[in-house]
């Protein structure tokens, strides 16, 4: 497996749902390109093709790539309005043709609900920081593999009720369903394995007047804790390419 995913070529084509703001950008880029530089650096051999969702513009045909990721987004799963209504609808065709999809904190949310789960704000409240989640199923792709995962967080909505087809294989007592997965093709992320420390704070202090002092001072002091970001991007990695050969 190794070999393979250091040599043979793979088109992503990546689902951007929101960019960052202006007043970032210069700093951090976009969300497509903070992806790329992380799915880059598990796998060098990978290409990509950028479709800014937000944006009404949607392939026609989901195999037009090889495989697929999400992006977050400041936007909800519950909005009413065109973009998001067509989002759900190729997630649902790439669910039913099996093709290799991973949804990232939004794209996890949209995959959630394009199979009839639910999505609501958490009554926990925010969720921000650095996060850890209790691996409670593995899965071959996940190498290397602990008893926990690091990632940062930057959601205020949760999966509430988890579809009947779908699996969770990590989460904790804030968020419960924190990785999930739909067969062996879809796999759902509600951490940000693309963001940096530097970038997580910038939007906490953003927020300042809309998250609680103190759930917000929590946040910011747990920036000290390592991430397993990099060990996140190889298992999605693996995962499409593994979903790739599917039957």
């Amino acid at each position: 497996m190794e070999n393979q995913t250091t040599q043979s070529t793979f088109q992503v084509g990546i689902l951007q749902c929101d960019e960052v703001r202006e007043s970032f950008r210069a700093d951090h880029g976009d969300y497509d390109e903070m992806l790329v530089r992380g799915l880059r650096r598990a796998d060098p051999a990978l290409t990509y093709q950028v479709f800014r969702v937000f944006e009404n513009e949607l392939p026609e045909d989901v195999r037009v790539c090889d495989g697929w990721i999400t992006s977050g987004s400041r936007y909800s799963v519950n909005d009413e309005n065109d973009w998001t209504t067509a989002l759900c609808r190729f997630v649902q065709a790439l669910g039913v043709e099996s093709r290799p999809y991973v949804g990232i904190c939004y794209g996890m949310l949209m995959m959630a609900k394009a199979f009839g789960g639910k999505v609501q704000l958490a009554e926990s409240g925010w969720g921000i920081g650095v996060a850890t989640s209790d691996l409670q199923e593995t899965q071959p792709w996940m190498v290397p593999v602990g008893d926990v995962v690091r990632l940062l967080v930057s959601h205020k909505e949760q999966v509430t009720a988890l579809p009947e087809c779908m699996r969770r294989l990590a989460g904790n007592r804030f968020c419960p369903n924190g990785i999930i997965s739909r067969g062996r093709s879809m796999l759902g992320i509600q951490g940000h394995p693309e963001f940096c420390k530097d970038y997580a704070r910038s939007l906490m202090e953003f927020r300042r007047n809309i998250i609680p002092p103190a759930r917000l001072e929590q946040g910011l002091e747990s920036l000290a804790q390592e991430t397993d970001s990099e060990q996140v991007f190889k298992w999605i990695v693996r995962f499409l390419r593994s979903a790739s050969m599917l039957p």
